[in-house]
């Protein structure tokens, strides 16, 4: 089967004549192709005007109803989705059905948020005079979404811009845009016209829609470089943006003397996101600072758990982990593995692309783990986004803390103590925007994810989400004695 979806403009699907191909990357085999979008930026743009102007005067407990028709229209094409996901990343099955409950889910509990961004006008007095603040929206509001995980970004970046009353147009990663696609076509019939639109395509899509007069809003999940460029158009097109920026990292887990070792151990592995999308995720704890009494005993313990990992081709719901998604990230990895190589790091497992049957055709490497990273080694500073673990021991924790904040990202961290004054100073020090005490990469509703330094700007996941898709409106109202001192100031 071909997958030749069209983009969502308008709720039409306009034919377009350049495409590319879509690859799954666990087979290297062409599953459909994807348009690209470049001349229908300024007619989507258009539409998502026309149609915001009247979405904002809608009731906002009926753009909480539509959002929840929304999820449940999404949940009955679950499975489907999940499946395409699968054929388009090379993610394994129950990690992309995993997907498709945790953006359904965010955008019930965005639903329930919504009525607070409006209970926060903040009235004050002023003798008769009453002083009171709107929300209002931005307008048009355009989220560029990451390659590793399509349907999750796409699906749960819904709910804030529209609840806010903005219109939205998405565009997710050109190397996996088929689920998004899709989304588009069960969408259509369930919004009104222009509300929500989805392009496709490489840099000129991006390009013209950041650069846009009328896209005041714009958010990236994605790279630092990606974000520089967005405001270096913004800047020429000569009109200010606001921006989100969810960017990478190059995370920490910090394990100490008196932690539960077999657990901390543990949790090094499942914190690197093996099983999910084969390291491909900018919360990984991808550096593991493990205190030098314990450095042997998890240099054993990792390298048995990392080559326990089932792995396998994506369908099987047996598999644990399975490829890179795409070509650029699977060279990517490699580049970084000889690098690492070559700079004298010893290897403690994989290493290696996979090429044994049915692995040969696809983006397979396995669980990769370096040992004896110091901060001169390249490892250590600069993310790889692949199955790439750096193993990094310490003995002075001061030293190890500033180490720690040596890079340029602040995204995630995690320590593994017994200690709560440890753990609590640790979580003060560390320069990240996520910090897990005793655990690694899990998401909590209402509690936001966000980057420091250069993993990014913003709040998402949480109630300051929604607020950042609304521009405040100061009102003043003059009361009988206020409008009598307004007078007399005016003559």
């Amino acid at each position: 089967m071909s997958y030749d979806f069209a983009p969502l403009v308008n709720n039409t699907f306009p034919a377009v004549s350049q495409r590319f191909a879509a690859i799954n990357p666990a087979t290297g085999q062409t599953i459909g192709s994807v348009p690209e979008c470049a001349g229908l930026v300024d007619e989507a743009v258009r539409g998502a005007l026309a149609a915001q102007r009247e979405w904002a005067q809608v009731p906002l407990f009926q753009r909480v109803g539509l959002i929840g028709k929304l999820a449940a229209v999404l949940e009955q094409h679950g499975e489907e989705l999940a499946q395409l996901d699968v054929l388009d990343t090379g993610s394994p099955i129950h990690v992309m059905r995993a997907d498709i409950r945790a953006s359904v889910g965010m955008l019930r509990h965005q639903m329930g948020l919504a009525p607070q961004v409006f209970g926060r006008s903040g009235d004050r007095f002023t003798g008769d005079n009453i002083h009171f603040t709107l929300p209002q929206p931005f307008g048009v509001v355009a989220r560029f979404c990451a390659f590793n995980h399509p349907l999750m970004f796409s699906i749960m970046r819904i709910a804030a811009p529209l609840l806010m009353g903005n219109s939205l147009i998405i565009k997710p990663s050109e190397h996996t845009s088929l689920s998004t696609l899709r989304i588009g076509e069960i969408l259509a019939p369930h919004i009104p016209p222009g509300l929500i639109q989805i392009l496709t395509g490489g840099i000129p899509v991006g390009e013209a829609l950041v650069g846009h007069r009328h896209i005041k809003r714009i958010t990236l999940t994605g790279g630092k470089n990606a974000a520089l460029a967005f405001y270096r158009i913004a800047a020429e097109s000569g009109h200010l943006k606001d921006f989100t920026f969810e960017l990478g990292g190059k995370n920490p887990m910090v394990i100490y003397p008196d932690a539960d070792a077999d657990k901390a151990f543990t949790s090094a592995v499942h914190g690197m996101n093996f099983y999910q999308t084969a390291g491909q995720s900018c919360g990984s704890t991808s550096r593991i600072f493990i205190h030098r009494s314990l450095y042997e005993q998890a240099k054993a313990a990792i390298k048995t758990a990392c080559e326990a990992i089932r792995i396998g081709e994506p369908q099987d719901p047996e598999t644990l982990m399975a490829g890179l998604s795409t070509q650029q990230q699977f060279d990517k990895t490699l580049r970084y593995i000889e690098i690492s190589k070559r700079e004298g790091l010893p290897l403690l497992t994989g290493g290696a692309r996979l090429t044994t049957p049915p692995f040969d055709k696809g983006f397979y490497v396995p669980p990769t783990v370096f040992f004896d990273v110091t901060r001169e080694h390249t490892l250590f500073r600069e993310e790889v986004f692949g199955p790439v673990l750096a193993l990094i021991p310490w003995d002075d924790e001061q030293q190890m803390l500033t180490d720690i904040n040596a890079v340029e990202y602040g995204l995630t961290a995690s320590v593994w103590t017994s200690s709560l004054d440890t753990a609590m100073e640790f979580a003060r020090r560390v320069e990240a925007g996520t910090v897990w005490i005793n655990g690694a990469s899990k998401h909590f509703p209402g509690f936001g994810f966000a980057g420091q330094k250069d993993s990014g700007l913003g709040q998402e996941e949480t109630l300051e989400e929604l607020v950042s898709f609304t521009q405040l409106k100061a009102v003043h109202y003059f009361g009988a004695e206020g409008r009598k001192n307004v007078e007399i100031r005016l003559i």
